[in-house]
């Protein structure tokens, strides 16, 4: 009779550690469910994501200034003064086109970031549903898009949440803060306040983001 085979050195770590073996099931689950796979689609539709943004993010810089023109005269002033000869004017007429254009590109710019942003939940519910091992009935095509737009708003939303308690922790903004609601400024006082941000901005994420995947 053949003896049994000894056990290899990673074998010997599993059976005597008891999270060491969790990280590997962990590690082997991940590649029968092609994790990268599913990973690789959603860096894509997030990379992807951010195009449309900054479509909606110059649109939105368009409404500003052109309801400044105060603003945008200073604006181009300082453009021209930058850039000598003709290139200034080029740049100045540039940004004239994209600010008359501001409510063609942020329409189309909210279209493109609402559709990337459906691909990305339907991959994220993809991976997930792969990963957990967790097959619901299909909903419905209108019915599933219109859960993954909630879901998309929400957790957009909560990201706003997020950056503006996280802005607010810090001491410069926090004491104009204070300054605006008539409290005056005390290191105790806003080293309270700047954890309380931190805490609250860290709960909201994750009570929003816990959110999105349970509706996945």
């Amino acid at each position: 009779m053949t003896e049994p085979a000894e056990p290899g050195f990673i074998d010997r770590l599993r059976a005597r550690f008891g999270w060491f073996d969790h990280v590997m099931r962990a590690q082997e689950r991940y590649q029968r469910a092609k994790g990268d796979f599913y990973a690789a689609g959603i860096t894509y539709f997030t990379i992807f994501a951010l195009f449309p943004l900054l479509m909606v993010g110059f649109a939105a810089t368009g409404f500003v200034l052109a309801s400044r023109p105060q603003l945008l005269a200073e604006i181009e002033n300082r453009i021209k003064a930058s850039f000598s000869g003709t290139l200034g004017t080029q740049v100045v007429n540039l940004m004239d086109t994209a600010i008359q254009s501001r409510t063609s590109v942020g329409i189309i710019g909210l279209a493109t970031a609402a559709w990337v942003g459906l691909g990305w939940m339907a991959n994220m519910r993809e991976a997930l549903s792969q990963m957990w091992l967790q097959r619901d009935e299909p909903k419905g095509f209108v019915r599933t898009k219109l859960s993954d737009l909630v879901a998309l708003v929400s957790a957009f939303f909560a990201i706003l949440v997020t950056i503006v308690l996280t802005a607010l922790s810090a001491p410069s903004l926090m004491g104009r803060v204070l300054e605006l609601v008539g409290v005056h400024d005390s290191p105790g006082l806003n080293a309270t306040l700047r954890v309380v941000s931190l805490v609250m901005s860290w709960l909201v994420s994750w009570l929003a983001f816990t959110w999105v995947i349970a509706r996945l």
